[in-house]
């Protein structure tokens, strides 16, 4: 055999070799199945913004279904609607995400201060409180803040602050950019904390030391030292609590729509309702672009200055808090009271409202089960019966726990296999590019992400079934907008796994699946669990994502609470915001304790 034919031989053996190499297939695999699941579905909500649409012919005589056109694209930034439409909702958009944000970044970049570097009392038990506003359901706090201002000038019954002041809320108060902004900041500021908290840990005491014996004041190096240095984690914080604000939409919907403030994700909603679907998707794509906007300038602006924010290099590292000297226990109590304010007591009051006879009407007489114990009465909530006797209900809180659970099994064993693809082939272009594509869903504000798979499965295309009105397609929509945190969370995993354990097993003839399941899987543990908690509570709270996919047969807790929202049943609306936190609580604990369990048989088996 000739050196030419010896190579050539060896090179397609090498090719084979790879070509049949199982992480390979699967990483092909997983590019093909993304690119239809997110890429795909982005074009088709484009196109159908330039193509009229089959219930067209109302809005133009001269639509022709399946034509293009730039009549939809002309009406909502050109028509006489425009304002209506898309101008004056995207301001509102822009002013409730700003202020929300600054808000948010603000509170968590505070909260993270006392609880990191400074040595406030009770920090174990307050860490856990601060984490709550963002478990308990968006939908929540605007119920808690509708229930203390309400104003009966809008309609309805008072609130908790006209029983006790005697007087009604300005309105501004009550519905609106205000509280709309306010509300937000509560739900978000834990993002802000989590990730400012994370850069305050790492920050060198020696810089601080230095200044302040140098002669700097305190509020001089938080300005000009401490604050510089966690930048980039106010740059997340930004891009994650913007991104999400402005793509809520129970929240501005039901503290919005009684003063018609709309935003555009509320817009999308309504013109969807209205059959204006071509229109909608046009709005879609405007939320799109803002969240793409703002993670761009977000990356210009940590890129062009990351030298600044080095904290840890070879020359030592050391932290230490700081004292609060006689201000210990004013700011424990400070911090504990705005815990309780954001965290318990909208759970409290949405409690005491829903054994409430009236709506409103704040006394012992009017206190009663019925709308939790209850059975159907026509002279209360229109013959609703209570939640333990509503089959729509228990129908809805099984669909919620089977979402949950299944989208938390799924989403973050496949976060974990796409995160093993990425570390162990991170030299191969398709491993990144696979990692791109799975963190895009993030980039998507929900109700547009929902609006694109809308349009993907409402037919059928070649051997994919309409998918539309099936459960099936809420477990899908699902896994794939939980699968940036769960291939996050399965990096830092895998990260800490060395490959000497995998190639024994492989040279002891073990194949790759083998290897995976005994080795990787249990070792990874902690991660995989940690993904699994990450995407049920996102599912269990879920209300933009899949509010626009929702049938009678597959509705959810929050759908069907939010609906009894619309129609004036505030009593079981609440009730059902209730039962989410609660069971979002127990899945949590449920899944923690498998995730310990886990880990105590690992360690068991490495000893």
């Amino acid at each position: 055999m000739t050196s030419l034919s010896l190579s050539d031989h060896r090179f397609r053996a090498n090719s084979m070799r790879k070509l049949l190499d199982p992480v390979n297939i699967l990483m092909i695999g997983f590019l093909l199945v993304l690119v239809y699941l997110v890429i795909w579905p982005f074009i088709q909500l484009a196109l159908h913004t330039f193509t009229w649409g089959d219930t067209d012919g109302r809005l133009s005589p001269d639509a022709v279904p399946g034509a293009f056109t730039w009549f939809h694209w002309l009406q909502a930034t050109a028509g006489p609607l425009s304002g209506k439409m898309l101008y004056g909702p995207l301001v509102n958009t822009l002013v409730t995400g700003i202020v929300s944000t600054i808000l948010a970044l603000v509170t968590g970049g505070m909260l993270a201060w006392c609880v990191v570097r400074s040595d406030m009392p009770g920090k174990r038990w307050l860490q856990p409180l601060l984490t709550l506003p963002y478990i308990v359901p968006s939908f929540a706090i605007a119920l808690a803040w509708e229930t203390v201002f309400r104003s009966p000038k809008v309609g309805g019954q008072p609130g908790l602050y006209q029983s006790l002041i005697g007087a009604a809320p300005p309105e501004w108060l009550s519905y609106g950019a205000v509280p709309i902004s306010i509300t937000l900041a509560i739900h978000y500021f834990p993002f802000a904390y989590l990730l400012v908290a994370g850069a305050l840990a790492t920050i060198d005491s020696q810089m601080e030391e230095g200044a302040l014996i140098s002669g700097a004041g305190r509020l001089t190096i938080l300005r000009r030292i401490t604050f510089p240095v966690v930048a980039p984690a106010f740059a997340a914080a930004f891009i994650l609590t913007f991104g999400k604000t402005i793509g809520q939409f129970a929240l501005p919907f039901l503290l919005g729509a009684p003063t018609q403030y709309h935003t555009v994700a509320t817009m999308v909603y309504a013109n969807l309702a209205l059959g204006l679907d071509s229109l909608a998707f046009v709005l879609a794509i405007v939320l799109i672009a803002m969240s793409l906007a703002a993670i761009w300038m977000s990356n210009r602006f940590v890129g062009k200055k990351s030298r600044r924010f080095e904290t840890i290099s070879g020359k030592g590292f050391r932290s230490r808090v700081i004292a609060l000297g006689g201000w210990r226990w004013p700011v424990f109590t400070a911090v504990a009271l705005f815990a309780f304010v954001v965290g318990i007591l909208p759970l409290i009051l949405l409690g005491v409202q829903s054994v409430m006879l009236i709506d409103g009407f704040y006394g012992w007489e009017n206190l009663t089960a019925h709308f939790w114990l209850g059975t159907s009465n026509p002279n209360i909530a229109f013959g609703e019966p209570g939640v333990l006797h509503n089959s729509n209900i228990l129908g809805a809180t099984w669909n919620t726990l089977k979402l949950a659970f299944i989208t938390a099994i799924i989403a973050s064993v496949l976060g974990l296999m796409i995160a093993y693809i990425v570390v162990r082939r991170g030299d191969n272009p398709l491993a990144r590019l696979l990692d791109q594509i799975a963190f895009i869903p993030f980039m998507f504000p929900t109700i547009a992400f929902g609006a694109m798979y809308l349009t993907l499965f409402a037919q059928p295309v070649g051997p994919i079934p309409a998918l539309y009105g099936t459960f099936t397609l809420l477990i899908l929509i699902s896994v794939v907008s939980r699968l940036p945190y769960s291939v996050k969370t399965g990096v830092s995993a895998i990260t800490q796994i060395g490959k000497e354990l995998e190639e024994a097993a492989e040279l002891a003839g073990a194949s790759w699946s083998l290897r995976f399941r005994r080795i990787v899987m249990p070792l990874a543990s902690s991660g995989l669990v940690s993904g699994m908690m990450v995407s049920f509570v996102g599912v269990m709270r879920e209300l933009s994502l899949i509010i626009l996919l929702i049938t009678p047969s597959t509705r959810v807790l929050m759908t069907v609470g939010f609906g009894y929202a619309e129609e004036g049943l505030t009593q079981l609306s609440n009730a059902l915001v209730l039962i989410v936190a609660v069971l979002t609580m127990i899945g949590e604990l449920i899944l923690w304790g498998i995730g310990k369990g886990r880990l105590a048989r690992l360690r068991e088996k490495q000893s």
